[in-house]
């Protein structure tokens, strides 16, 4: 098994060759959000590129919730918007959600194609490293950044995932997560404070969500494990998990 990381979803068309399994990460606030909104009983999270594209498909589906953010602010109209504390039992348990972020569902949308797809942050990081372990495949772990902008916070995440995944022995790494390691050696014992010092943690933080940092910042609080299929993003089975 080879496991390697990209920093930004723009270094995908340079891979070498297609890896069939793959762990998206937008740690600030997407993949945090979705790990709450499957932990939460929601029948499925359906990731779309824009709003327009959200509203479309929410009139095929009645019932369905609608939620997504554009610079980190609630789209308007929208019942809910990225924050994982939204994303609770009573607003999502049952029900299909219809997730636009400005990062986070991009990435996943580019990512999909030929490939089965987790959604990890640092909440659920433990899970998806035994995930990766079970697939016993090569496997590409995706950084979502910010705007096109490398996010400290995503990286460090990858490089939990990888060290996990590479003390079982299970793994051969590449550069990108051999360096992604050396990050979380130096951030892994203050989650909070990297996610308050990174830029897009800054810009989250004079939104007044300093308190989504936290719930970001949390580690291996949740066992689940959404995996994206078909354009669904469901909670895998316990099994799997």
């Amino acid at each position: 098994m080879q496991l390697d990381v990209v920093l930004l979803p723009a270094e995908l068309p340079a891979r070498a060759r297609p890896e069939h399994i793959a762990v998206v990460i937008d740690v600030i606030r997407a993949s945090t959000s979705i790990v709450s909104a499957c932990q939460h009983g929601a029948r499925a999270v359906l990731p779309v590129a824009s709003a327009d594209e959200a509203r479309a498909l929410a009139t095929e589906m009645p019932g369905a919730v609608l939620a997504g953010e554009r610079g980190g602010t609630r789209i308007p109209g929208f019942a809910i918007g990225n924050s994982p504390r939204e994303f609770t039992a009573a607003a999502v348990e049952g029900r299909d959600v219809i997730l636009t972020t400005s990062n986070g569902t991009r990435t996943l949308r580019l990512v999909e194609a030929g490939r089965r797809v987790a959604i990890a942050a640092f909440v659920n990081r433990a899970t998806v490293a035994r995930w990766l372990v079970t697939q016993n495949d090569d496997a590409l772990i995706v950084c979502s950044g910010y705007e096109g902008i490398f996010s400290l916070e995503d990286a460090v995440c990858a490089g939990s995932i990888t060290a996990q995944v590479s003390e079982r022995g299970a793994a051969e790494l590449g550069d990108g997560a051999r360096a992604c390691r050396v990050l979380w050696e130096a951030w892994r014992t203050d989650l909070f404070s990297l996610l308050c010092s990174t830029g897009w943690g800054r810009e989250v933080i004079a939104l007044g969500l300093q308190a989504d940092l936290a719930l970001c910042a949390e580690l291996d609080t949740a066992s689940v494990l959404p995996i994206l299929e078909n354009g669904r993003i469901t909670a895998a089975p316990a099994r799997h998990a």
